[in-house]
């Protein structure tokens, strides 16, 4: 067996940590529980779809004949087909579900109606698990029902409309089955009540045909129905999957039947804004700006068919959109903060060429944000998407608007991807960014600026278990020259775990303009198991046995010298029952520095690194009302030492207050050139008010010692009708910077808005 250990190379203070017999002890207690558990996992295997699947048939109804009030009361329900008989997904495969869910389906010329009776024995309803009533709600940390359609009856997407017992909303876009690739922002117009009684919770949904796409002419869609009962943590579904995968993987869907839904007709919405904004903003030695200024403008959505959708954005505004959350960046690599703004979520995926994060040819945040993430105003633009079962395309062009800082400038993106049998596809993308001349703060003439990228991709999935994801992107620069990235990325994904490969190349001069590069120049190699073992021999309290680990090694691309090594993998990590979890991790990491780099304004000379480190963390259920987790991390960092505690809390006396809060601290000696000693600490607060679904009071404060930083951020919310908002938002935001690296900035401003969506 190969000897692996982790040294702690810091001997300055005497020190001299071998952790040799824990990663020996760690390797065997990795391997003899996998083999004690092999017939627990060949017991449940991840079985293919259905030659023949499921039926469900729907019935069809008179205008007005469903009052939507969530006690399924009307005699029409009751004359529907019934579909029950659901099983678990989780945690026993293909068992019966604790408590059965009653679905029945009606339409008319105006909705698709969904009514579902989850029985359950709530007579107390503190049974039931709603951690808040926020829109977009967490999907593993509530009781809910939800339903996935497939309208283009090609397996590959999916839309889909979940609702807790307290009637809070959540809907998402899925391609290719990825739940936890889909775009859960996308915001749809659809209604649902629900009611509780003793014997079960009710569901009462009605989703407008306009709002779902669909085949002209079609008199069937693909469905699956899903029901989380949190307090057991059991996920059933109807038609059975396995569970590795998702009620989203439509393989394995059922088929609604006995459809007639309208011809496809004129399908327009319009949502104009009215903002007023108040404050004051300060940047280094800038002299202070204050501000008052009223603003219009809005968004025009044209469904040309059930299948095609032209957007059109005027004087694009997201003063409601939440603030990016404060991380302490340890590494070389660039930080990927997640898209937030409306407009960009919305198909989305369309202009997606990969799930890897390392490499995005596209990637929104590039438009109307500076690298600050700092708002730059857009004064419009459209975008135009197509699915249909054979093709997916889009097109997106934008302009931003100059600023003292910033040029005009525009951007415009192409998308087409072609699916061939089965679940596979090959596409092409093209991004292009133009920078107008300007003159910036100091007088200084800049000259305009081009970059464009060419990406071809392809998606292929010989069968449910095994998927490859690849591309290639060629980019050119005004700067920067011609330049070639490339990723693969092979896995399998079945009841036992995943097991997976990535592999990646980008060249010294690559620059994707209107995308996200962690870094250039260099090679990866990323091998990666995540074992799922359930042996019966477990205590009754623990679900499953998941060791798992993971591999990266960088080289350098222009001449393939070695630059970064790390080894990522936990011997020991339980998930209970209830959805909690224990886990002890090791990393180790070898680095080639060939320049200083400054994690927390600390410099770290150029040289060869080795360190590593252990981790052990506890999480609690956090659906409960009172949760927590803690997580310790002990080792070396570069030339010093290194000790981290994070902690986690969550309070939740009912679905409408909810408290939640995190801490961490880093503590580093003897780091870098100077040998400093540092503590950083992060703090993160929020909390969550409600009187119902439609109006939420959600405040948050950061605190990042590191730069200094203090975020406030208030947002009151009322949905006054559906997909309809009036928001009041108080930023304010104080950071010192990072030594050498940022200016201080203050900004602070009081901002009202109102927005009205109207569908003809």
């Amino acid at each position: 067996m190969t000897k692996f250990f982790i040294r702690n190379s810091s001997t300055k203070n005497g020190k001299a940590i071998v952790w040799e017999k824990g990663i020996h002890i760690a390797i065997i207690s990795l391997i003899l529980p996998f083999l004690c558990g092999i017939k627990g996992l060949m017991a449940q295997e991840t079985f293919p779809p259905p030659e023949v699947p499921l039926e469900i048939k729907s019935l069809k109804v008179e205008d007005g004949s469903v009052e939507l009030d969530g006690f399924l009361n009307e005699v029409i329900w009751n004359q529907a087909e019934m579909v029950s008989g659901f099983t678990q997904r989780e945690p026993v495969q293909s068992n019966p579900a604790s408590f059965d869910t009653q679905v029945r389906i009606l339409y008319d010329s105006k909705f698709l109606y969904i009514g579902a009776i989850c029985l359950d024995s709530i007579a107390d309803r503190k049974k039931l698990r709603v951690r808040n009533l926020q829109r977009d709600f967490n999907r593993f940390g509530n009781d809910r029902f939800g339903v996935a359609l497939d309208g283009l009856l090609d397996k590959r997407n999916a839309v889909g409309f979940e609702v807790t017992p307290y009637g809070s909303q959540r809907e998402t876009q899925v391609i290719d089955g990825n739940e936890g690739d889909g775009n859960v922002d996308w915001d749809a117009l659809w209604y649902v009540r629900t009611k509780v009684t003793d014997t079960a919770w009710t569901v009462e949904m009605a989703i407008p045909w306009k709002t779902l796409r669909y085949k002209a002419g079609t008199d069937r869609m693909y469905i699956s129905f899903n029901r989380n009962i949190r307090r057991f943590n059991e996920i059933t579904t109807w038609p059975s999957f396995p569970r590795a995968f998702s009620h989203f993987r439509m393989a394995y869907a059922a088929v609604l039947t006995g459809l007639e839904p309208p011809p496809p007709s004129a399908n327009i919405q319009i949502n104009p804004y009215l903002l007023g904004d108040t404050g004051r903003t300060e940047e280094g030695d800038t002299p202070e700006e204050n501000k008052t200024n009223f603003e219009a403008g809005g968004e025009f959505k044209w469904a040309v068919t059930p299948n095609s959708v032209l957007d059109v954005t005027v004087n694009t505004d997201f003063a409601q959109a939440d603030v990016d959350q404060q991380v302490q960046n340890l590494t070389r690599f660039s930080v990927l903060f997640p898209e937030r703004r409306q407009f960009f979520l919305e198909n989305a995926d369309i202009f997606s060429v990969s799930d890897i994060s390392n490499i995005q040819p596209f990637f929104s945040r590039q438009i109307g944000l500076d690298p600050n993430g700092q708002p730059i105003p857009l004064d419009g633009g459209l975008r135009f998407t197509s699915r249909t079962s054979k093709q997916t395309s889009g097109v997106l062009a934008m302009r931003q608007r100059a600023t003292a800082g910033s040029p005009a400038t525009y951007f415009g993106v192409g998308r087409y991807a072609q699916n061939l049998s089965g679940q596979n596809r090959i596409g092409g993308l093209i991004t292009h960014r133009s920078e107008n001349a300007f003159t910036n703060e100091e007088g200084q003439e800049i000259g305009s600026k081009q970059n464009t990228t060419a990406t071809a991709n392809a998606f292929f999935r010989p069968k449910q278990s095994l998927t490859l994801d690849a591309m290639v992107s060629y980019s050119t620069d005004s700067d920067q020259g011609n330049g070639l990235g490339a990723s693969a990325w092979i896995y399998q994904q079945k009841n036992w775990g995943y097991l997976g490969l990535i592999g990646q190349f980008v060249s010294e001069n690559y620059l994707p303009g209107m995308g996200f590069l962690r870094f250039n120049d260099y090679i990866l190699a990323s091998p990666a198991i995540d074992l799922d073992i359930r042996p019966q021999w477990l205590p009754k309290f623990v679900r499953s046995y998941g060791p798992d680990g993971f591999a990266d090694f960088f080289w350098r691309a222009s001449d393939g010298a070695f630059q970064q090594g790390i080894l990522n993998f936990s011997p020991f990590d339980l998930e209970w029952q209830t959805g909690g979890q224990f886990e002890v991790r090791f990393r180790q990491e070898w680095q080639q520095i060939d320049a200083t780099f400054s994690p927390l304004g600390i410099n770290i000379g150029p040289g060869y690194y080795q360190f590593g480190q252990y981790e052990i963390s506890f999480d609690s259920d956090f659906s409960r009302k009172l949760a927590g987790a803690v997580t310790y991390a002990n080792g070396t960092f570069y030339n010093g030492d290194f000790e981290s505690w994070d902690f986690d809390v969550r309070v939740s006396p009912s679905p409408y207050i909810e408290l939640i809060g995190s801490y961490t601290i880093n503590q580093f000696s003897n780091l870098g050139v100077a040998e400093s000693d540092v503590t950083a600490n992060l703090l993160f607060t929020r909390a969550r008010l409600a009187l119902n679904p439609r109006v939420r009071l959600d405040g948050s404060y950061q605190w990042n010692s590191a730069n200094d930083a203090n975020i406030w951020n208030v947002r009151l919310a009322w949905e006054y009708r559906p997909l309809s908002f009036i928001f009041l938002v108080f930023n304010n935001n104080e950071t010192e910077g990072l030594p050498g690296q940022n200016q201080p900035f203050f900004q602070r401003e009081l901002i009202g808005k109102i927005t009205f969506l109207k569908q003809f």
